[in-house]
């Protein structure tokens, strides 16, 4: 486990954040940092995109994982309250519509990608790392890193919010070091986005 760039993710977003008053520089603060770092071990990245006739299972349950847990927290938790803080934060000029379709492109094309690489290729390296310490330890830092910005935002609703996000990053870690590949994980990682920004265009935007 890189512990550096692990506390890094969390610390740059949030005093960009703080600095600013805007999400937005805070996540192309990070966005540079993963680029950076994944740049820096693309060896590593390149060995880590393989598959096997194992890939397409992981994927498959990891995936199928992931969207029953998201279709279901709506149900759990209404955000429809949410939705002036949600516009105020991440569109707070312009036209809410027009602004979400270009955030949603660029989480697809960039966010979904590069931070799924950086978490389970770079902040661990799924072959030598320890089990244990790797996924506990992508576990609580994504949950550092999501439960950071959330909590300037709700307040302290947002470490509570953020604990879905610490699953997850355990999750994909563990899967990661399981299949010996990055494919189970960026898939189902772009699959959930995709979800989420489908309830985003539903609950905040339309």
């Amino acid at each position: 486990m890189n512990w550096a760039l692990a506390a890094a993710a969390p610390a740059i977003v949030g005093l960009v954040f703080w600095a600013s008053g805007l999400i937005h520089p805070a996540i192309v603060s990070y966005h540079a940092l993963c680029a950076v770092a994944v740049w820096r071990h693309r060896g590593r990245v390149r060995s880590l995109l393989r598959t096997d006739p194992a890939t397409l299972r992981w994927t498959a349950g990891t995936m199928l994982l992931v969207a029953l847990f998201l279709v279901a927290a709506p149900f759990v938790h209404n955000p429809a309250p949410y939705r002036e803080l949600f516009r105020k934060t991440m569109f707070p000029w312009g036209n809410p519509g027009t602004l979400f379709a270009l955030f949603a492109v660029y989480t697809m094309v960039v966010h979904a990608p590069l931070e799924e690489i950086f978490w389970r290729a770079v902040v661990m390296d799924p072959v030598q790392s320890p089990p244990r310490a790797a996924i506990a330890g992508n576990g609580v830092f994504f949950y550092a890193f999501h439960a950071v910005p959330m909590t300037m935002v709700l307040g302290p609703l947002g470490l509570l919010a953020a604990v879905p996000a610490g699953a997850a990053g355990a999750v994909w870690a563990f899967v990661t070091i399981r299949s010996r590949s990055l494919w189970p994980g960026l898939v189902s990682h772009w699959g959930a986005d995709g979800l989420i920004l489908g309830g985003m265009w539903f609950f905040f935007i339309r």
